[in-house]
């Protein structure tokens, strides 16, 4: 019986060498500290804008009179991305930086502010 095992468990280390790479999970994390190279293309008259690297990183920036949730999810090559605001509200909107890493098969990014659709006022190439 041992003779057998072998050379399965073998065959399906093999297998496992062709296979390709799992895609990166979407991930948002709000920044509680802004890098200056970020902080420098923020544009605070823009409630929605886009900040990106490359075709992985990428940086969202939302003004907001209240304190904001966001959670991320991936639907076929589209990027999801909810806000919920809550209900207390303050006098001036805060910026509230996000960090957002995404597979490079998400071609389509979607943001919805609790439950609507928002557009992205500003796209930027650092």
């Amino acid at each position: 019986m041992k003779k057998w095992m072998l050379p399965v468990l073998f065959v399906l280390w093999i297998g496992g060498c062709d296979s390709a790479p799992l895609p990166v999970s979407p991930k948002i994390q709000e920044l509680t500290i802004v890098p200056d190279h970020i902080q420098q293309h923020i544009i605070a008259k823009d409630r929605i804008q886009l900040l990106y690297e490359d075709n992985v990183t990428y940086y969202l920036v939302m003004f907001s009179k209240g304190n904001v949730l966001a959670s991320v999810a991936a639907h076929g090559d589209r990027l999801v991305i909810q806000f919920k605001e809550g209900s207390e509200q303050k006098k001036e909107a805060q910026p509230y930086v996000y960090a957002i890493t995404k597979s490079q098969e998400l071609k389509i990014i979607e943001l919805y502010f609790n439950g609507k659709s928002i557009p992205i006022d500003r796209i930027t190439m650092m």
